[in-house]
């Protein structure tokens, strides 16, 4: 694996200013600070493509699925495999909070409405997929992915009326992990972390605008839960990193992670708990 480069190293002290050596000079002249080789973590993306490969399954299977002409189900006529699926696994509220079928919260996050819905979800998952996997490593991975995916389904049923499929609550959580990430290792990746900043933040409000649009079918609102959810999740339980010298003399430095998840697993179960009682809570509002 290639070593990446630091620009501001946590461990490494600002050098003192030059002093002005030359006729003229009106005051000193600041050094900057040199960069940094850093070894991260190379995580392989295993759960990334194991979730990728079930989302295209479901997808595939809905395509071949075989079904009567005629079917009604739920009171509902199903046409193909692919109104079957989203009529059992798709978030609509009805059947959530008048049969408790709590489930397709879950479900509703490997349903994909059409091949381009499922080529911008999947090549999304991939590409973020990949990043933060590499660096929060499989558990965190999925912790952020499934938990924000699910404040995302939640948000959805708690603030939109319209059947909800996709994969897409659970990718912005992932995305803001990345914002997260970067905001909190500006200092050790320099020039390189504000830039990428800039690119998340202006894909973010892109995708914003675009779902608010007029005659967009896009579930902004679990777009929105799936961020905040994932933007707390990461700041509580993402890696802190700082580099230290190797212990070999190598000159790329590596890495300590001052937040492992060992000690922070009590986070996931208290949000999971957060968001049943918040089902709970608004079962009870509905009488």
């Amino acid at each position: 694996m290639q070593p990446e480069y630091s620009e501001e190293p946590f461990d490494q002290p600002t050098p003192p200013p030059t002093p002005p050596d030359q006729p003229g000079a009106t005051g000193p002249v600041p050094l900057r600070r040199p960069r940094v080789p850093v070894r991260l973590p190379d995580t392989a993306p295993t759960a990334m493509r194991v979730l990728l490969g079930l989302i295209v399954l479901v997808y595939v299977a809905g395509q071949l699925i075989p079904v009567e002409p005629n079917t009604i189900v739920k009171n509902f006529r199903v046409l193909n495999g692919e109104e079957l699926l989203f009529i059992y696994g798709a978030k609509i509220n009805e059947f959530i909070l008048r049969d408790g079928e709590f489930y397709r919260l879950f479900t509703m996050m490997f349903l994909h409405g059409g091949l381009m819905h499922l080529a911008f979800n999947g090549y999304a998952l991939y590409v973020i997929g990949t990043d933060i996997e590499r660096l929060f490593g499989h558990a965190r991975f999925l912790v952020v992915y499934f938990l924000g995916g699910l404040t995302a389904s939640l948000a959805s049923l708690i603030l939109s009326d319209s059947m909800s499929v996709g994969a897409s609550g659970a990718v912005f959580a992932i995305f803001a992990a990345e914002v997260v990430f970067f905001y909190q290792h500006r200092r050790l990746f320099g020039e390189i972390a504000r830039r990428r900043l800039n690119n998340l933040v202006f894909l973010l409000f892109l995708n914003l605008a675009i779902g608010f649009s007029p005659g967009s079918m896009i579930d902004n609102w679990a777009h929105i839960g799936g961020f905040v959810g994932g933007l707390v999740l990461a700041w509580l339980i993402g890696p802190r990193f700082r580099p230290v010298p190797s212990a070999t003399g190598d000159p790329v430095q590596d890495l300590v992670d001052d937040n492992p998840l060992s000690e922070r697993l009590l986070v996931p179960f208290l949000w999971a708990g957060g968001l049943v009682g918040l089902l709970g809570l608004l079962l009870l509002t509905q009488g």
